[in-house]
């Protein structure tokens, strides 16, 4: 399907809760996760996809849990659901973050650890 249809797809279909698109790209071996709404920017029409699925909050954070191993958590903090993430950088310098429970801050954190290449 193209970007167009797959707009329409989306257009058609309930995302109550779902804030994520889980995308297999006809043209590569890894799957892309992007919010919906960014992916509405910036899908162009003739993008292929071979087949999309939505994800809510749960099942994204369930997949960055994975990657993470035992580097990522969720706790309450001042009676907010916050993210605790300890990550390496690029230069070897480890730092503990801390961010509020959002989809942006989410897919920050699976786009930082996957480098764009995510393998399910």
């Amino acid at each position: 399907m193209n970007g167009n249809e797959l707009l329409r797809q989306l257009d058609h279909q309930e995302q109550k809760d779902r804030q994520f698109i889980k995308l297999w790209r006809k043209e590569n071996d890894f799957i892309d996760i992007e919010l919906i709404e960014t992916f509405r920017d910036t899908v162009k029409a003739g993008d292929e996809f071979s087949d999309f699925e939505l994800l809510n909050m749960e099942q994204l954070w369930d997949i960055v849990e994975k990657i993470c191993g035992g580097r990522i958590s969720r706790q309450i903090i001042d009676n907010n659901e916050m993210i605790v993430w300890d990550r390496v950088d690029k230069h070897g310098i480890k730092s503990s973050n801390k961010c509020s429970y959002t989809p942006e801050f989410l897919i920050q954190i699976f786009d930082i650890e996957t480098k764009g290449n995510y393998i399910d």
